[in-house]
């Protein structure tokens, strides 16, 4: 689900230890893998609209169910101003 400042994704891996879970983030794509040897095998990239802000998101594990909140990163200014002669 979408919200101002993040996305939250929710992931059932039922049986799965946080060990054997890897999250990548690149710009704005997620990837969520599971590791070789895990009982439940879990691929998936999710792409969206803006950089994620990987120093504020973060994930947990509770239940079998994995939560990944990820802060939108907010774009920075690159207004230059010149100087007038």
């Amino acid at each position: 689900k979408e919200e101002e400042k993040h996305w939250e994704l929710s992931i059932d891996v039922p049986g799965v230890s946080r060990d054997q879970l890897n999250i990548a983030i690149e710009g704005a794509t997620v990837r969520v893998t599971t590791v070789e040897g895990a009982p439940r095998e879990y691929r998936k990239a999710y792409e969206f609209a803006q950089e994620v802000d990987t120093a504020t998101s973060h994930a947990k594990l509770e239940n079998g169910v994995l939560t990944v909140r990820l802060a939108k990163q907010v774009p920075a200014s690159r207004v230059t101003e010149l100087a007038i002669n």
